[in-house]
């Protein structure tokens, strides 16, 4: 910061009295200040300049005296977080449901298409080297619809019916190594489909594509260092 004179002297706020008249004389004093300083003071004055302005034509008066409007006084803040609690906590949704909503036909095996929703996520901890997603059935023994792998942890998602080419897939209980939509028995009370995002800390690449699922969620389990969860219902 560059100054001129004694830095004992310096002076960073002049007084509503040092600005007003402004003169000639206040604007050479005001050299004694830093360049930020000046432009300070010289804003302050023009701010003074126009509130004590008369609407009827009336003469100027200084501020703070005669009923004039005082040199405002303004009080720095704290800057807003740019983050919030909320942005850091991870999360799970789908936009083509609600949580504890009812999932669409056209995701259902029995009813629909048998491909898989669009889900995303956020908010994945620092130190994730690897996400991993498991669909399973509650209400039928924690029968297992989808369990993948390999998801990179920087993405933010999956579209309908994707499988990214590095992810890998175990078996469901349907025996195939892919996604196996929600398929209650006809007549029967909706059923519980729970979806829970595994943040990992471990490489997965020991564990085989086509393996047991049931075995691929123990692996995965031991692994996380976090986890997220979707529940919906159908039928």
């Amino acid at each position: 910061m560059g100054s001129t004179g004694d830095h004992s002297t310096l002076r960073t706020s002049p007084n509503a009295d040092e600005l007003w008249p402004l003169t000639s004389d206040t604007l050479r004093s005001m050299n004694t200040t830093n360049t930020t300083s000046r432009l300070v003071a010289v804003s302050i004055a023009a701010a003074v300049a126009l509130s004590a302005c008369s609407t009827d034509g009336s003469d100027l008066t200084a501020p703070g005296t005669n009923g004039a409007t005082p040199v405002p006084i303004v009080i720095p803040t704290e800057p807003e977080p740019l983050l919030s609690e909320d942005t850091l906590t991870f999360t799970l949704v789908s936009p083509e449901f609600e949580a504890s909503g009812s999932i669409p036909a056209v995701f259902s095996r029995r009813d629909g298409d048998n491909v898989s929703p669009p889900l995303q996520w956020g908010g994945v901890p620092e130190g994730t080297t690897d996400l991993a997603l498991v669909m399973t059935d509650p209400s039928a023994n924690g029968f297992v619809h989808w369990v993948i792998w390999g998801l990179d942890p920087v993405s933010i998602g999956l579209d309908i019916g994707q499988v990214p080419p590095e992810a890998r897939q175990a078996l469901n209980g349907f025996g195939d190594a892919a996604y196996g939509g929600p398929s209650p028995p006809p007549g029967a009370d909706p059923h519980v489909y729970l979806w829970r995002l595994f943040a990992l800390d471990q490489p997965t690449l020991d564990l085989e594509n086509g393996m047991n699922g049931q075995d691929a969620i123990a692996e995965i389990e031991s692994r996380a260092i976090a986890i997220t969860e979707l529940i919906a219902f159908y039928g």
